[in-house]
């Protein structure tokens, strides 16, 4: 399975970025706060500065509106760029999303750093979790996702493993027309949030409804690598694995291929760049989406990814080791083990992730046999026994009757082992 090698920086293309913004759109948060009183703007500042754990700098700002009664600029050291604060009252619409019958609403805008807008934006959510105040739950505008407080506690300030790159963006799937079956249908997909980080949307159009769902992580593929590495210019193919290939053209241009009735159709007010086939003859790479459809290739992830995946699973090592002692050579249950893997020691070469058949552990190493054929390894054989110690580890599952089960299913998996042991 070939799924991080950083083909785009391999093949040298990133020289170029057309694709990216001369500077990314705001990035807007709402906290909603429970409580009947606003906070002052003399509050909110003791606030910021209590979880800084320092000075900051402030100015009062006219406000945004007549309904608004402060905003506050706020300057933190080793944060890239200014906040602006606000209050206002909160909203129906906002206490119907949020499920809160009063409270009012801290507002937060700013822009993002383009060279590293993932931990920008998890800092920034991270602070409001940490604020002296009632806080209920956190909206971000630009995704339209709610955080719950327990959930920023959890994910944002007491894990040791940062969010996935995902936060940044949501993908959403348009299909018309409705008066026919899905698989009749044609599909509109469109990223919303990259333009915050400093990249055009992702957009892909006219997509046969069978195949919408690879579409859909196609382009959830390619956005963390828009973050990563420079895409490359119009018409330059492209590959995210195995036969994946497509390229990119600007939006307008994949608009005037598309039929009528094909959802998408409607103005465009935001940069966006259109994936298409790699040659452009099609408005959709559609061999890759049969390729992933078919299933034998994977869509390649970026480093960040790996490395947090990795991290995640070498933190769970213990947990490993306890399910295949209780799985044991069971027919109905297998645990994998994946390891990267090179043909050579130059460090810059392409990598392979490799998954084991997991067939002993002990508290410092595993062992397993290679589980599948290697798409670009050629130095292993079919049958091949390796000793994984933890430190190699990138990943790991344990495959169930109802489907396998990683590393952030902890408690699943725990449930699992207690039902097939008794």
């Amino acid at each position: 399975m070939v799924d991080d090698f950083n083909i785009l920086e391999f093949a040298g293309l990133n020289d170029d970025k057309p694709w990216e913004l001369k500077e990314p759109t705001p990035t807007d948060l709402r906290a909603v706060v429970l409580g009947d009183s606003l906070c002052s703007i003399e509050e909110l500042g003791a606030c910021v500065a209590n979880v800084v754990g320092d000075t900051i700098e402030a100015e009062e700002l006219q406000p945004p509106g007549d309904d608004v009664p402060w905003a506050l600029r706020v300057r933190i050291e080793d944060v890239p760029t200014d906040i602006i604060f606000w209050v206002e009252q909160l909203s129906e619409a906002t206490k119907t999303e949020s499920k809160v019958d009063s409270g009012w609403i801290l507002a937060l805008q700013t822009v993002l750093h383009p060279g590293d807008p993932l931990t920008h934006l998890s800092n920034l959510i991270r602070l409001f979790g940490s604020l002296e105040l009632p806080v209920h739950s956190v909206c971000d505008i630009a995704t339209g996702r709610w955080f719950p407080k327990d959930s920023i506690q959890k994910v944002f300030i007491d894990s040791e493993i940062e969010p996935p790159e995902e936060i940044l963006w949501i993908t959403r799937l348009v299909e018309a027309p409705e008066d026919v079956e899905p698989e009749d249908r044609w599909a509109w997909i469109s990223t919303h949030g990259l333009n915050r980080c400093g990249r055009a949307e992702l957009e892909m159009f006219g997509v046969p409804g069978g195949v919408s769902t690879e579409a859909v992580h196609l382009v959830d593929g390619l956005a963390p690598l828009a973050l990563e590495t420079a895409l490359p210019p119009e018409g330059q193919p492209i590959s995210l694995g195995s036969q994946l290939l497509m390229s990119l053209m600007p939006c307008n241009q994949a608009l005037n291929m598309l039929e009528e009735g094909m959802p998408g159709l409607e103005d465009h007010n935001t940069p966006t760049v259109a994936i298409t086939a790699p040659d452009g003859a099609k408005v959709f790479p559609e061999h890759a989406l049969l390729t992933l459809r078919q299933g034998g290739t994977s869509i390649m992830k970026t480093l960040r990814s790996t490395n947090r995946q990795s991290l995640h699973a070498q933190n769970t090592w213990d947990l490993l080791v306890s399910a295949v002692h209780q799985i044991g050579k069971s027919e109905h249950a297998a645990c994998l083990a994946q390891v990267p893997w090179a043909n050579t020691d130059d460090p810059d070469s392409p990598r392979e992730y490799l998954w084991f058949t997991v067939e002993e552990a002990t508290d410092t190493h595993v062992v397993g046999v290679l589980a599948h054929t290697p798409a670009l390894v050629t130095t292993l054989e079919e049958g091949h026994r390796e000793t994984i110690l933890k430190e190699d580890l990138s990943d790991w599952i344990v495959l169930t009757p109802v489907g396998p089960l990683g590393p952030s299913e902890s408690e699943s998996i725990l449930t699992f082992l207690d039902q097939f042991n008794n």
